[in-house]
């Protein structure tokens, strides 16, 4: 009985202790989901080139190796305790992408496919992407106006639009 009771006087203590912080919020949770090793977090997505954010700070881009301790810091201020263990990925044009880091993350890495919309280039996944130069870029100016006069004859533009396409081939030069 004596025993127990000690041990009721010692858990408000505890419980105290764990949870204090000098100007922030502390704790040790990061620590129960780490694995067993420290190996960096592999982030990857797809479009590349995501900027990755931590915590709320920017800590690089896609394709990405990022410290465990980044995702679950021992300390942070009280104001950031909704992105403790998050990673987001911001890419223009597309919706931000948030995740949880979880022990199988850890392990095998965060692979993200981003929601771009049609705007995006399609990828294959494991293949990097393949950019050609615009194919009104690789004509002469002469086959560009050509191809806009082709396009009046046959009905498939207005001489408005066909006026406007001339002036942006000339304006190219």
């Amino acid at each position: 009985m004596l025993l127990k009771r000690k041990a009721l006087a010692l858990f408000p203590l505890l419980l105290v202790a764990g949870c204090s912080s000098m100007d922030g919020v502390e704790h040790d949770i990061g620590n129960m989901f780490q694995s067993n090793t420290n190996n960096p977090i592999r982030i990857q997505s797809v479009p590349p080139g995501a900027d990755v954010y931590v915590m709320g700070e920017k800590v690089g881009m896609t394709p990405l190796k990022l410290d465990q301790k980044a995702v679950f810091p021992n300390t942070y201020p009280k104001e950031k305790e909704s992105l403790y263990g998050k990673v987001t990925l911001k890419k223009a044009g597309c919706s931000d992408y948030v995740k949880t880091v979880n022990s199988k993350i850890m392990d095998v890495g965060l692979k993200a496919t981003l929601d771009c919309g049609q705007s995006a280039p399609q990828y294959q996944q494991g293949s990097a992407p393949q950019y050609s130069m615009p194919a009104r870029m690789s004509k002469t100016v002469e086959q560009r106006l050509e191809e806009i006069k082709d396009l009046q004859s046959k009905g498939l533009i207005t001489e408005d639009e066909a006026r406007k396409a001339r002036e942006h081939v000339l304006n190219d030069l």
